[in-house]
């Protein structure tokens, strides 16, 4: 698909911002720019930064076959209440990747027409995972100078990834030779903050991607709690720190408050879970006195008896890295419990020995 194949209503939507941001005039708009694809702007304030973000691969997952009418893109809300200024892409297909040629000719229209190269406060790519992905690839078709990349993927070409095994469903869905295939070309030239776990070992390789090709790269690690990095780290109350100082230019002096609002994570049970399962260094007395900690915490965590089957369902959750039979015997006592609870039994039959 080339540029001059954009939809129609596609380029007059674009042009609509285009001309707001010449003329810095206030924009919300939800447009669709293509069969799958939206972008949900709001700026208001041009004295503020605007981030674009990208719909990771849980949300297009869980948004399909939704309308576009009902979605508001990855970290709407939160950016808008910060008072900052939000361009969100939203993906309906979580095998595409952003992919599709209709994407890439939204995006290769952008960057010929440096649509918001007019924008002059900071411009931020912002995304996880396979919004990671997305983030840093279109970093320089939209004229970013900073890209927040939470356990970025930088390609699914198996060349040059031939050790990347999750995405098996995503890459022969897509050509992964065509134009914006490798991340790390999108973001040379930008300040990139990486935040990741290292320990995990897919998501280390990719990242050393990064580090390897881009010249300016601040690392973040967060280990021992695996993917999915934003969540782990609202749940430790540092995500909401972390981006702030990133976004306001205070990350440096905001450092020492970072790390030790990271240190949380020994103190949630998401971490140890993770460790356990993939830590091969453990002794089994330390896994034993790790598991004994753990059920403390969720004993703190669900004191009331009427918690008791969270209790038993979210130790058999963490068992099941540990020991299968433990596991089980707390699941059983969970359903005992509550009988009629779907996710308790759920798991009780994930559980259960194969006939």
């Amino acid at each position: 698909m080339t540029i001059a194949s954009l939809p129609i209503d596609a380029k007059l939507g674009l042009e609509r911002v285009h001309n707001a941001i010449s003329n810095q005039l206030p924009i919300k708009e939800k447009l669709e720019i293509s069969t799958g694809y939206a972008i949900n702007i709001h700026i208001t304030d041009y004295s503020q930064p605007l981030l674009f973000t990208f719909d990771n691969l849980h949300i297009s997952r869980n948004m399909e076959g939704t309308t576009f009418e009902h979605r508001k893109g990855w970290g709407y809300d939160y950016v808008v209440d910060k008072g900052w200024n939000i361009c969100a892409f939203l993906e309906s297909d979580y095998t595409r990747w952003y992919r599709h040629p209709s994407f890439i000719a939204i995006m290769k229209y952008i960057e010929s027409t440096d649509l918001f190269k007019n924008y002059e406060s900071k411009k931020i790519t912002y995304g996880s995972s396979m919004g990671g992905y997305a983030a840093a690839t279109y970093t320089k078709a939209l004229s970013a100078d900073v890209s927040i990349l939470f356990n970025p993927c930088s390609t699914l070409n198996t060349t040059l990834v031939p050790w990347e095994s999750r995405e098996s469903y995503s890459a022969p869905c897509n050509n992964w030779e065509s134009d914006y295939y490798d991340a790390t070309d999108g973001c040379l030239s930008s300040k990139n903050y990486i935040i990741y776990d290292p320990t995990f070992k897919l998501d280390y390789l990719h990242v050393n991607r990064f580090i390897k090709k881009c010249a300016q790269n601040i690392q973040i690690r967060v280990p021992g709690v695996g993917h999915s990095i934003p969540s782990h780290l609202t749940k430790i109350n540092a995500l909401d720190l972390m981006l702030d100082s990133i976004v306001t230019n205070n990350y440096l002096s905001s450092k020492p408050k970072i790390f030790e609002a990271l240190k949380k994570r020994r103190h949630y049970i998401g971490y140890h879970r993770f460790m356990l399962s993939l830590n091969p260094q453990m002794t089994d007395t330390r896994k034993q006195v790790v598991m004994e900690y753990c059920l403390t915490m969720l004993r703190d965590k669900y004191p009331e008896p009427r918690h008791e089957s969270f209790f038993f369902r979210d130790a058999s959750d963490l068992y099941a890295f540990y020991d299968r039979d433990m596991a089980l015997t707390f699941i059983k006592k969970a359903a005992t419990l509550k009988p009629d609870c779907s996710k308790i039994n759920k798991r009780l039959n994930t559980l259960l020995p194969a006939d």
